[in-house]
């Protein structure tokens, strides 16, 4: 009885029994330069970070030139000795993000479509707001892709950004030049100081119907 009524919970440093939900509320953001953000994304303006005890992360501001209310933010999350990929579930995803933002309120898993950058999976909507190009994606990357911070296992990743340009140039925080490597793993002229490309994913990213769990 009393294992499973501990299930789900983590310890904090008093040996307090606290749940997730409430080491989210309890545990603030540390600002740190953008030089240390878990990604190459175009257009950082600052890096937020934080420690949840099963794991690490990061909230990036893209820079917004358009007039589509709400930010342009990437959101990654790590996961401590987890391995392989299983399944990226929406619901639970678009919750860890705070719900889901303009212009993307109505969206549902069903609207998600499926693209590959070569490195592996992501699952992206697109919605045009006049002259302004928005799209909201996810996608889960594993160790055996690129080297995660800390003892990450995996780390989910979920983009919104919006820009006076293509899909391509909105997607573009999402995609294998911005997650594959990290700016403190490049030189002065862009190039990668990765001692090994990176290595095809073994697993899938799917869409999960609203009301499935993580």
């Amino acid at each position: 009885m009393l294992l499973s009524s501990l299930a789900g919970c983590v310890f904090d440093a008093q040996e307090l029994v606290l749940t997730k939900q409430q080491v989210e509320e309890r545990t603030e953001y540390t600002s740190v330069p953008t030089a240390q953000a878990w990604v190459n994304a175009p257009n950082m303006r600052s890096v937020l970070e934080r420690n949840l005890r099963i794991g690490l992360e990061q909230r990036i501001s893209l820079a917004n030139d358009t007039p589509v209310p709400g930010d342009n933010v990437m959101m990654l999350r790590t996961r401590n000795g987890v391995s392989g990929f299983g399944r990226l579930r929406f619901e639970s995803l678009i919750a860890n993000f705070g719900g889901l933002p303009q212009p993307f309120t109505g969206l549902s898993s069903g609207s998600l479509v499926q693209g590959d950058d070569g490195v592996g999976p992501y699952l992206w909507a697109s919605q045009d707001v006049g002259d302004v190009t928005c799209i909201l994606g996810m996608r889960r990357v594993n160790s055996g892709m690129r080297q995660l911070p800390g003892n990450g296992g995996i780390m989910d990743i979920i983009v919104r950004n919006c820009v006076l340009g293509s899909q391509q140039d909105a997607l573009a925080p999402l995609l294998a030049d911005s997650i594959g490597v990290a700016p403190i793993a490049r030189d002065p002229q862009g190039n990668s100081r990765m001692l090994s490309p990176l290595a095809a994913p073994s697993g899938s990213v799917i869409a999960i119907p609203s009301g499935g769990s993580q």
